[in-house]
């Protein structure tokens, strides 16, 4: 896997270990504590991730996640236009990093996990990661600073959400009591990924 190598005993163990009870019961519980959303997904895979030629596929590669710190910086050109992208951590500690991206900027792009509803911050365990996003997202959409420009909501882990509201282990209500008289259309359809 990208030069680092395990054993066949090491995936052996992990395999064991995601049978276990215990482990399924703790991974019920996740949204008490900070595990990434890829984690099932990829200890699901564990027989195929283990293969020595194993390649990943675009959606082994989507499913990836790393934790943002910092300001990472990326220059692109898409039909002789071109792009000048800013990624930067969301975390409390990172947003007094975010004005120095600020400047001459055109459009910002704010990436929301809906499936975070039943979520709290790494930093503070009392605060839902969902209302946190949706009050940094409308402190953007509401600063003087950035009214010219264009502010894009991007609500992604769709597929995450689907997956905890059909499941109906965690309860959109029990996270977000507004919500209290929202039903699943009879004619909803959750596809997830094949």
């Amino acid at each position: 896997l990208f030069g680092v190598y395990f054993l066949q005993d090491f995936f052996d163990r992990v395999k064991n270990l995601w049978r276990d009870q215990g482990v399924q019961a703790s991974y019920e519980r996740s949204n008490e504590y900070q595990l990434i959303d890829c984690a099932k997904y990829f200890l699901d895979k564990i027989d195929e991730v283990r293969k020595i030629d194993y390649t990943p596929s675009e959606q082994d590669i989507l499913r990836c996640r790393v934790m943002t710190t910092g300001i990472f910086e990326t220059k692109f050109e898409v039909d002789k236009v071109r792009f000048h992208m800013f990624d930067v951590g969301g975390q409390r500690d990172e947003r007094r990093k975010w004005i120095q991206c600020f400047n001459d900027v055109t459009a910002v792009i704010f990436v929301c996990a809906s499936s975070s509803y039943n979520m709290v911050l790494l930093e503070d365990k009392t605060v839902n990661r969902l209302r946190e996003s949706l009050s940094l997202f409308k402190s953007i959409w509401n600063n003087r600073w950035l009214k010219t420009i264009s502010v894009i909501l991007f609500l992604n882990k769709q597929d995450l959400l689907a997956e905890k509201i059909k499941s109906g282990r965690h309860k959109l209500e029990d996270y977000f009591p507004e919500y209290s008289n929202y039903l699943i259309p009879s004619d909803a359809y959750f596809d997830g990924y094949r």
